[in-house]
């Protein structure tokens, strides 16, 4: 099977052939028809170099010199074939060859252009034969210095298309490349997210299932009585890490999980009294103004907020530790404080590389150009402290309750 370049390579063998048997026969004829044999056999060393001239131009470039030369010495003709095959060569060089040899095989040219029109028009003086010379001159450097301009401007053109796609493969390069990353990131940024969600969700369901037990098994002693509160709280709480935990796997597992876990809805401004009144007896909440539509991101990222506060209060502050949530709506923001009565910086152990519970609320805040500060209190304890500018939704969430405390 033919490949294109094999076919343009033997279209060009192909038409470099007939090129050279032409120019041969006619040249060569000439030659023995006007009895000039030398002039004959110099006129094939001048055609032959035309058919390699594309695979070896060096080599034709000399053998045509060499034939051109011969001719010169042996008849005081002109050398059709010298006429012909000289420009020829010229504009090949200039096409094909390096820029050195194409300038070296016009400057070869002109001085045969000189050379040429001297040996035939002078070689019996007069002022006829000067005239013959000079427009013999003329014509044939017209013909080598165009045909080696067109072969360069060829060259040329044929370099800067080639620049051009090495350029365009180069872009298309660079935008693939620049997709990639971005795809990359899209699923670091992603796993990251997933991360932060997994954690928020365990972290806190887990610690106050702990919170719940502990107490449940002090209270049982006392109050048996009320042992079902404890344990409906722990179940109903552990049903719904369950359920989170299960939405946020079946998006890992198939990229979009199934209609009950993918697109159930999120936990937001609304669900944080939720959040506090099942946490712990020890936590009240106190909300002042009423949210605007909000993305659901904002609300979520403010739960979030809520959340691992309130299970850093549950896992470090101390057992009797009262913790307080306050979640302003001003004009512009949500504005989130959560304070506890614990141990402050003490009650914290130093960080090990493995907790990511401040990070990730501060990546959050941060996604929605927010700011928080986390650190011991002026009167002990602990507080943290956000500030999460809107982000306007279409639809609105249930309005916050003025006071809410447990």
């Amino acid at each position: 099977m033919l490949t294109a370049e094999r076919l343009v390579r033997d279209r060009q063998l192909l038409f470099d052939l007939c090129l050279c048997a032409l120019v041969s026969v006619v040249t060569t004829g000439y030659s023995l028809a006007v009895g000039e044999r030398a002039l004959g056999l110099a006129s094939l060393v001048v055609t032959l170099p035309l058919l390699v001239r594309r695979a070896f131009p060096a080599a034709a470039f000399v053998m045509m010199t060499a034939g051109c030369l011969f001719s010169l010495a042996v008849s005081q003709l002109p050398s059709a074939a010298g006429i012909v095959s000289v420009p020829i060569m010229v504009y090949t060089l200039a096409r094909w060859s390096p820029r050195t040899l194409a300038r070296l095989g016009w400057a070869v040219g002109v001085v045969g252009s000189v050379l040429g029109p001297a040996r035939w028009a002078l070689g019996g003086g007069g002022l006829t034969d000067v005239t013959v010379f000079m427009v013999s001159v003329v014509a044939c450097l017209a013909v080598v210095s165009g045909t080696y301009v067109v072969g360069r401007k060829l060259r040329e053109s044929e370099d800067s298309a080639g620049r051009q796609r090495s350029a365009e493969a180069e872009r298309v390069r660079l935008l693939e490349s620049e997709q990639e990353q971005r795809e990359r990131a899209a699923t670091v940024d992603e796993r990251n997210r997933i991360a932060r969600e997994l954690h928020d969700i365990v972290a806190h369901s887990l610690s106050v299932i702990v919170v719940q037990a502990e107490g449940g098994r002090a209270l049982a002693t006392r109050h048996p009585e009320r042992a079902g509160e404890v344990l409906g709280t722990i179940a109903e709480t552990g049903r719904e890490a369950l359920t989170e935990t299960r939405r946020i796997l079946g998006v890992l597992r198939d990229g979009r999980g199934d209609a009950s876990t993918a697109y159930g809805p999120q936990p937001g401004l609304a669900d944080i009294a939720d959040l506090v009144r099942r946490t712990s007896e020890r936590a009240e909440l106190t909300t002042f103004g009423t949210a605007p539509p909000l993305s659901p991101a904002v609300g979520l990222t403010a739960y979030r907020v809520v959340q691992e506060s309130l299970t850093n209060v549950l896992k470090h502050a101390g057992p009797d530790a009262r913790a307080r949530v306050v979640v302003a709506c001003t004009a512009d923001a949500v504005e989130i404080e959560v304070v506890d009565d614990g141990g402050g910086a003490a009650a914290v152990p130093p960080p090990d590389g493995q907790g990511h519970g401040l990070r990730g609320m501060a990546e959050r805040v941060s996604l929605h150009d927010g700011e928080l500060s986390a650190g011991p209190g002026a009167n002990g304890g602990f507080v943290v402290r956000a500030w999460i500018p809107y982000e306007r939704a279409v639809e609105t969430q249930p309005d916050l309750p003025r006071v809410v405390a447990w």
